[in-house]
């Protein structure tokens, strides 16, 4: 198809001008982490891709590269929630996509770094969107439990835990759809939240 093989080959310039670039590093623009949570999000989802789709092995140890450097990071900045949730859908779609082809230490740490600095610090206490009715609920949600399921096979009862809570949360912000599918917070949020 003419349009999806010209989206294949935007993403596979992307991962061969990513090849030679350092791996992302935690650096704050304000109060936020996002731009770089969305650089290590969009480096990984399109090497894991452009692995799978070619078996280039560059496009895999890059991604790894980018995951561990992830995983060093001090954390993934819980004060703003958006930052955690993207970083963590960035790594587990990495991790799950690339698992087989990965070493145990890196999966090992990968693991790590998606329970210590994303699913173990989403406690309601500090986790407020929980109770939003915004994109955050739907955001921080869906990178949490993309990261609850890529790791439930070694981690179960923490991987429901989190399931359980994005079930008991979600439906505050699904309300807004209400009551024929338009969204409060505009299109760009509609489309980033669903």
């Amino acid at each position: 198809h003419p349009e999806m093989m010209g989206i294949h080959k935007r993403i596979l310039r992307f991962c061969d001008a990513t090849l030679d670039k350092p791996t992302s590093t935690r650096i704050k623009t304000g109060k936020r982490l996002l731009d770089v949570s969305r650089a290590v999000l969009k480096r990984t989802l399109y090497l894991s891709y452009g692995y799978r789709m070619t078996g280039n092995v560059a496009y895999l140890q890059r991604a790894e590269q980018e995951m561990l450097a992830a995983c060093e990071f001090s954390d993934w900045n819980p004060s703003h929630f958006l930052d955690v949730g993207e970083m963590a859908f960035g790594l587990a779609i990495g991790y799950d996509w690339l698992y087989d082809s990965l070493s145990e230490q890196s999966r090992a740490t990968i693991r790590k770094g998606m329970i210590d600095k994303a699913l173990n610090v989403a406690q309601p206490k500090q986790a407020k969107f929980y109770r939003s009715k915004t994109n955050w609920n739907q955001v921080c949600n869906g990178g949490l439990v993309c990261a609850a399921l890529a790791i439930a096979e070694d981690e179960p009862e923490l991987a429901k835990v989190i399931v359980d809570k994005a079930l008991g949360s979600i439906n505050l912000a699904l309300q807004n759809y209400a009551p024929d599918g338009a969204y409060p917070e505009g299109f760009q949020y509609w489309t980033y939240g669903t």
